[in-house]
């Protein structure tokens, strides 16, 4: 029964990595964005795939054990990517540079990340935490729509510095 549970726990945040990895979900990785503080978290999308999957493939083994009998094949291909993932968290320097050059998923994820600053990703988290839920979901499904609200969120931070650095002008 447990491993039944750990079976369809692992599933379903597998799925959600692999939204997450295929830009299909946007919410965990924007709220990334909403921290303060010197140094900026990386998605790292790997992490997650390997855990989730290792996780994933123990449960399938411990589950099937009785029914097919390559419990065995699958439980240690889980181990070997749970320790993977496990080295992949105590070396994340070395797994971000990897990630920038050669891992560039989600992709709208690379390209905000290239076009805006961190002020600008910062107004961007917290306009998306204002987002009606309908809205959410269209701009999960829709990359450019995505990057279209996203310039148009930059353009009214730009116009609302611009009317903050100008004292001499109302606001309205």
């Amino acid at each position: 029964m447990v491993s039944l549970l750990i079976f369809f726990i692992s599933l379903l945040f597998l799925t959600r990595t692999v939204l997450i990895f295929t830009g299909h979900l946007k919410g965990p990785v924007i709220a990334l964005f909403q921290k303060y503080g010197d140094k900026e978290d990386l998605y790292l999308p790997l992490l997650p795939l390997l855990a989730w999957s290792g996780m994933f493939l123990i449960g399938f083994g411990s589950w099937s054990a009785a029914s097919l009998g390559v419990a065995a094949s699958f439980t240690g291909i889980g181990i070997a990517l749970l320790l993977a993932a496990f080295v992949g968290y105590q070396y994340i320097p070395a797994l971000s540079d990897f990630h920038r050059k050669y891992l560039r998923y989600p992709r709208w994820y690379h390209r905000l990340l290239e076009h805006t600053t961190r002020y600008e990703r910062r107004r961007i988290a917290y306009m998306w935490l204002r987002l009606p839920w309908r809205m959410r979901l269209t701009y999960n499904s829709d990359d450019r729509w995505f990057v279209l609200w996203a310039d148009f969120v930059i353009m009214g931070t730009v116009m609302e510095s611009d009317s903050i650095d100008q004292p001499g002008r109302r606001q309205a």
